[in-house]
């Protein structure tokens, strides 16, 4: 049996693709994405609302010994910049873990599904620029 206590909560103090959400709104999807999953909800971690600020996530990231992994709010809360990301990923996947977006309904569990959403991310970037444009 793992030593492992469950999954840490992960919520912003900031808008998230444009949109605020009550903290308490984002922990009930975390706790509903948790109990449909099967997966022991820790209590979340709360962003700073600066922009670019993951200084919380980094504390959460450094309990990755403790924990079995992360329940993001969104999966869009993470770093903008895509080396930030892939840096997380590898942080996680090395210790075994694994990265959830509850408001996407996605589990991030190996390269292949950051991989995935990395796609994501390209498409989301390539849909907000040409969205620009008009």
């Amino acid at each position: 049996m793992s030593n492992h206590k469950g999954h840490r909560g992960y919520i912003a103090s900031r808008p998230v693709r444009g949109q605020a959400w009550p903290q308490h709104v984002q922990n009930l999807v975390i706790r509903d994405y948790a109990q449909r999953h099967g997966l022991h909800y820790l209590l979340s971690a709360t962003e700073y609302a600066m922009d670019a600020c993951y200084m919380n996530l980094d504390t959460v990231l450094g309990e990755l010994g403790r924990i079995e992994g992360i329940v993001c709010f969104s999966l869009f809360m993470l770093p903008a910049r895509a080396e930030r990301r892939l840096d997380l990923y590898r942080r996680i996947f090395d210790t075994g873990g694994d990265l959830h977006g509850a408001l996407e309904n996605m589990a991030i569990r190996g390269p292949e599904d950051a991989a995935r959403l990395e796609d994501i991310f390209m498409v989301d970037r390539h849909a907000a620029s040409s969205q620009q444009e008009y």
